[in-house]
């Protein structure tokens, strides 16, 4: 009676999935393992933009202007003090980008050096004219410029206020305005400030700044003016533009690849006049530029694998089984047991080798090992080689399967929709005619 209820079909459909539950845990510590990894290369990638250059989010210069007066209220003095963050009328930006990989341990990152041309145009007329009556009086007058992590600022070759040559010198306070989403992120930023002549009722305040900026991964800039144009250029055939705005043209090459950007504040929604720097705090949302973009990330690829492993797990377990009832063959859980754990060394496998020899290299040479070992240890187990080398067969599909998913990322779903409506149309059909209660194939059915 008990080996009955030990052998029935139900039974072993109740253990096999018992069992499929607990190889959920060796997968999760892969899955696990994968994310650390991950980090570790993080960390890695952080380590080599701390010493060269983190993700570049340049704020184009403004003009700051600070005015106060005194007056005399209930017989004190009061001074009254006002401050004008004034952005470029007009401002065009040309970058050039010269990529590079730089490696720590077996970690890489795509680093650059940005040669950038700013040539802007400030309307410095209606602040002065805001403060041309009641007494006020100009106490600060400055340039700042804030080109992002100031670890990757290389030089500066050209700043050229007017007819005037000036210099840029470190700002005593910092810019309230984050260095982005990027990985490299931080809080307020250090800026550059250069002290301006008094401006008096001059009009029109041209400037020009040629530097070299060195960064990782992101080159953005911030269209802080009324008009602002933005070309860009570099020698990386896998860029990404998502940010504040697309470009309005772009080309890319297995060389590189051009860009450019023409927005107005109209469009941008940022204001010409600012009245205090905590308004620019937000601003950093608003930038464009390009992203230094590595195609199936390493470990977004193994991700993905580790992601996927329950599903190759469920259909192989399946095909065991299904296998075990139409041929009439007994297997333990033990047995199913071992090919799973099989299964979850491959993902195990895959990540130590994707490190050193690259994910498609890796995957083959993790599902042949894989594959082998199943086929060999299925051969023993059934007592056949031609039902060792079937579910072998079996296996290699599944995996080729799964390649096929993780490498078509937009066409994904689709693939996995078809391909497993297919398996389970093959399943229906083998299983047409079996007759569950008796927990096998009737004689009709294998005749």
């Amino acid at each position: 009676m008990v080996n009955r209820w030990m052998l029935s079909t139900t039974t072993k459909m109740f253990l096999i999935g018992v069992l499929s539950l607990l190889l959920m845990i060796p997968l999760a510590l892969v899955y696990d393992l994968v994310r650390e990894r991950q980090g570790l290369a993080s960390e890695a990638e952080a380590t080599i933009a701390r010493g060269w250059g983190a993700e570049q989010r340049v704020l184009l210069p403004m003009v700051h202007l600070v005015f106060v007066r005194e007056r005399i209220e209930n017989e004190q003095r009061i001074v009254d003090r006002e401050e004008r963050w004034l952005s470029a009328r007009e401002a065009a930006a040309k970058g050039a980008l010269k990529v590079e990989t730089r490696s720590l341990g077996m970690y890489t990152l795509p680093i650059y050096r940005a040669d950038l041309t700013l040539e802007l145009s400030f309307d410095t007329g209606p602040v002065t004219a805001e403060f041309a009556t009641g007494n006020w009086q100009p106490a600060v007058s400055r340039l700042i410029f804030a080109p992002g992590d100031l670890t990757g600022l290389r030089q500066v070759r050209t700043l050229r206020v007017g007819d005037a040559d000036l210099a840029f010198r470190p700002a005593s306070d910092r810019m309230p305005l984050s260095l982005g989403e990027g990985m490299y992120s931080e809080g307020d930023r250090a800026m550059l400030e250069a002290p301006l002549v008094a401006i008096g009722n001059a009009a029109s305040l041209p400037v020009t700044i040629e530097i070299e900026l060195a960064g990782a991964r992101r080159f953005e800039m911030i269209p802080n003016a009324s008009s602002f144009a933005f070309d860009v250029s570099g020698d990386w055939p896998h860029p990404g533009f998502a940010g504040g705005a697309l470009p309005r043209d772009r080309e890319v090459r297995a060389d590189g690849f051009i860009a450019n950007w023409q927005l107005l504040d109209l469009s941008t929604g940022l204001p010409p006049i600012a009245y205090s720097a905590e308004t620019l705090r937000n601003w950093g949302g608003k930038a464009v530029g390009v992203q230094l973009v590595e195609p199936g990330g390493l470990y977004q690829q193994n991700e993905r694998s580790a992601k996927y492993g329950v599903l190759v797990l469920a259909l192989t377990m399946a095909a065991l089984f299904l296998t075990e009832v139409l041929l009439g063959i007994r297997l333990h859980p033990f047995h199913y047991g071992l090919v799973g754990l099989a299964l979850a060394m491959f993902y195990l496998l895959l990540l130590a080798i994707s490190e050193h020899a690259g994910f498609t290299t890796a995957y083959l040479s993790a599902a042949a090992a894989v594959v082998c070992m199943v086929s060999g240890y299925c051969a023993a187990v059934m007592r056949s080689w031609p039902r060792g080398l079937l579910a072998g067969s079996v296996l290699a599909i599944l995996k080729g399967f799964l390649f096929v998913l993780i490498s078509a990322e937009q066409l994904s779903l689709l693939i996995g929709a078809l391909g497993l409506t297919t398996l389970l149309a093959i399943a229906m059909y083998l299983t047409r005619r079996i007759d569950w209660y008796s927990g096998g194939s009737n004689a009709e059915a294998n005749p």
